[in-house]
């Protein structure tokens, strides 16, 4: 119901009243709130709504560019806020604007969210009820919905995780208190994604301090809830889960004392350790989807009469009226205080607006600055009081490694071994550090504690033993094996990055980040954006990619489509060739407050060589990181010809550098290291010096990387320099086939760069 009418009709309230109670006094049907308190969750609600009205105003005068309303979810935001602890992580959705005004936001707020001020919390960098608030425990939102409900089960896992977060993490000894409550409000509609019933399913399976509550107004945009689950319920599916300690309760969230009461009961049993509650919240929806949507088109006229009649607002104030808590005169004072407060900080907002430059958005994309990197990683060491020489001596004698020597000192290594000793490196120097996936650990299920079976058996490690004997050595909390399920995982991750660890994901094939697409574009690699900077997600997903194993990985082992990813917006791509760069890359990576794709070459996992050409390499310095967008350079004096390339192909080109040197064709070659961000000036350098130049990749043409780092050079004065078109050497268009005759056929050879070279170097 439109809040002045409601207004309208409490003027003309002519019930009679009960005795008034005392204003202290705790009311048992009110789960022993005091009149008091019950005010101050009608002034929520109605701030809530005034707000909700002028944001409809701000629309109409052009200010406000995109409405979404909360009208009707206003009741049970404000019970949930009255019986949560202030640092009990909220993971809300865009219709929570009453729980965000009553754990604390101002009306200030408010109206710099709705009309896009750079002043705002968010830095007005999402529409308006989309809000991030640190100091509130509230988590950024957005309107992928989904997929917030997997970071709050993240949350609630990583918060009675039972590694302690050190006093070195962006949030000393852990953001949220071991007993807190989690709680992830979400729309019928979302609860439809996968995501969601992941969620529930990870909450239920650690049996977390984990509240699910669905705010169920009836519809999905225009999608009735009865077209999406049995009985128009959305816990239906979940029912299985109350064997496990799965709480499912149904709540009239238009009635003041169910909501309370049950909301209480969910807390409590919750908070106790019994297991996570899901609550079916059944809510009205006091106008459509949102300021694009008109549900008069298509809902029966009969269910948006009950709609109008069941106001939680007007509900609430009506109990209040008939009960003596409030009277009519009381609540519509109420309301043209708040209606004069809002007016006047919308006015201020308006009057004052600053707008976003290109400058404050830039600056909100990426963290990356190889001098904070380093700051990080030396408080790290800086606390870290272990012997590193009596350690991997120590692990020598337990049969992980062959040498008794710290990494650096060992020599020549593949680069397998230099990633899984830059692990224990990692492991060594904080808790801080959890890494899980698929397959990552040495041993599962009962075999966990089996330690004298354990003994006698090598353990797994990762499906190319790149994580072997962590689990054995630093235990299951810290490297764990995870369900086959890798947006759980990356949603998971997160979790932990918000209770402030620095965790190390692994997806075990790029090919099979698809799942996980969602989570980590619209979720994690916006963070810090969309919180306007509050929110940092320090986060390095460790992956493996590309072709060129024996022929035997085909469709779904062999991708190498990193243009993919690196159109994504704050996400950092790390492609290491050898063992050095993988170890002081890996590192950065980890040590950096954005999301990084660390990428690992399965074919350079134990190549000590490249058809004669040697790639072992020694591994850096424990205190040696290799900064991002810094080229390395092979063959700085030649100039007859450059090629630029990255990972697997790097080695494939230092081969075919040898076989055209012996033509007399002298060739310079760049190792980007890293795709994201690029070291444009080496590119640039590279075109200017040698005139001539050739990209190799593993992606494919279309939406690859070679034509990204081919228009680096043609986009500005590198053009001018060149003496031919620029040729690319790439995957075909077409998925890798199986065999040594697919790859062959589909990616990148040695054969296929020479004839490149002598095409580019013969005929211009």
């Amino acid at each position: 119901m439109d809040i002045l009418a409601i207004i309208d009709q409490l003027n003309q309230h002519k019930s009679k009243v009960k005795t008034r109670p005392r204003k202290d006094e705790p009311l048992k049907e009110y789960s022993g709130k005091t009149p008091q308190e019950l005010k101050g969750m009608l002034n929520t609600m109605l701030k809530a709504r005034r707000v909700e009205r002028e944001e409809k105003l701000l629309l109409r005068k052009g200010y406000n560019r995109f409405f979404i309303g909360c009208g009707g979810k206003e009741l049970i935001d404000v019970a949930f806020a009255e019986n949560l602890r202030k640092n009990d992580p909220w993971a809300g959705y865009y219709r929570n604007k009453a729980f965000d005004l009553h754990r604390g936001s101002t009306l200030r707020d408010k109206m710099l969210e709705a009309i896009g001020d750079s002043r705002g919390k968010n830095k007005g960098m999402q529409i308006p009820a989309h809000p991030a608030y640190p100091e509130l425990a509230i988590i950024p939102q957005s309107s992928p919905t989904g997929g917030h409900a997997l970071e709050a089960a993240g949350i609630s896992e990583a918060i009675q995780h039972p590694v302690p977060v050190s006093k070195q993490s962006l949030h000393p000894g852990g953001t949220y208190p071991n007993d807190a409550v989690t709680v992830c409000s979400i729309g019928e509609g979302s609860t439809s994604e996968s995501e969601f019933a992941r969620a529930v399913f990870y909450a239920s399976f650690y049996r977390t301090k984990f509240i699910a509550a669905i705010y169920n107004c009836g519809w999905a945009i225009s999608v009735s809830v009865e077209e999406q689950f049995p009985e128009g319920d959305p816990t239906t599916p979940f029912e299985g889960f109350q064997r496990f300690g799965l709480k499912i309760l149904q709540v009239d969230g238009t009635d003041i004392k169910d909501s309370l009461a049950q909301v209480k009961e969910a807390v409590a049993y919750t908070r106790s350790g019994k297991g996570p509650v899901l609550m079916n919240v059944k809510t009205t929806r006091e106008g459509s989807h949102s300021g694009s949507d008109d549900q008069t088109f298509y809902m029966d006229p009969v269910d948006s009469k009950w709609h109008t009649y069941n106001d939680c607002v007007l509900k609430t104030c009506n109990t209040f009226i008939e009960e003596g808590i409030l009277t009519p005169k009381e609540i519509k004072d109420m309301w043209d205080d708040l209606d004069k407060k809002v007016t006047e900080e919308s006015q201020k907002a308006v009057s004052t607006f600053q707008p976003k430059t290109k400058e404050l958005i830039e600056s909100l994309v990426y963290t990356y600055d190889f001098e904070q990197v380093k700051a990080t990683w030396k408080k790290y060491r800086d606390a870290c009081k272990i012997d590193r020489k009596a350690k991997f001596k120590r692990f020598h004698e337990k049969g992980y490694f062959s040498i008794p020597e710290i990494p650096e000192n060992i020599g020549p290594m593949t680069m397998r071994f230099a990633i899984n000793y830059t692990l224990f490196d990692l492991f060594l120097l904080t808790e801080d550090v959890i890494l899980f996936g698929e397959d990552v650990a040495d041993f599962s299920g009962h075999m966990i504690k089996e330690i004298d079976k354990q003994s006698k058996l090598k353990g797994k490690g990762g499906v190319f033993l790149v994580t072997k004997n962590l689990q054995r050595e630093f235990g299951n909390s810290r490297c764990f094996n995870t369900p086959l399920d890798e947006a759980g995982i990356l949603g998971r991750a997160s979790g932990h990055v918000y209770q402030g660890r620095r965790p190390l994901p692994e997806i075990q094939f790029l090919d099979y980040m698809s799942p996980g697409y969602q989570v980590l574009k619209d979720r994690i690699a916006t963070t810090y954006q969309r919180s306007g900077g509050l929110f940092k997600m320090p986060l390095t997903i460790r992956t493996t990619y590309g072709g060129y194993k024996q022929g035997a990985g085909a469709f779904w082992h062999s991708e190498g489509n990193l243009g993919t990813w690196m159109n994504i917006p704050s996400l950092l791509i790390a492609v290491p060739s050898n063992a050095y760069d993988a170890a002081g890359l890996l590192k950065t990576a980890w040590a950096c407050d954005d999301p990084v794709l660390f990428c690992e070459s399965v074919a350079l996992y134990n190549r000590r060589d490249w058809e004669g050409v040697p790639i072992e390499t020694t591994i850096p310095d424990i205190d040696e990181l290799i900064p991002f967008g810094v080229a390395k350079i092979y063959n700085e004096d030649n100039s007859d010809l450059g090629i630029i390339t990255y990972g697997t192909t790097l080695q494939m080109c230092r081969k075919a550098a040898e076989v055209v040197q012996e033509k007399g064709i002298k060739v310079r070659i760049i190792d980007l290291r890293t795709v994201k961000p690029l070291d444009e000036e080496t590119i640039l350098q590279t075109a200017k010096d040698c005139g001539k130049v050739l990209i190799v990749t593993e992606d494919r043409f279309a939406g690859g990387t070679a034509p990204t780092i081919a228009s680096v050079i043609t986009k500005g004065e590198g053009l001018y320099s060149l003496e031919a078109p620029i040729k690319l050497v790439t995957a075909i268009d077409a998925r890798v086939a199986y065999g040594v005759d697919g790859d062959n056929a589909c990616l990148p050879t040695v054969e296929k760069i020479v004839t490149a070279i002598e095409d580019l170097h013969n005929n211009y």
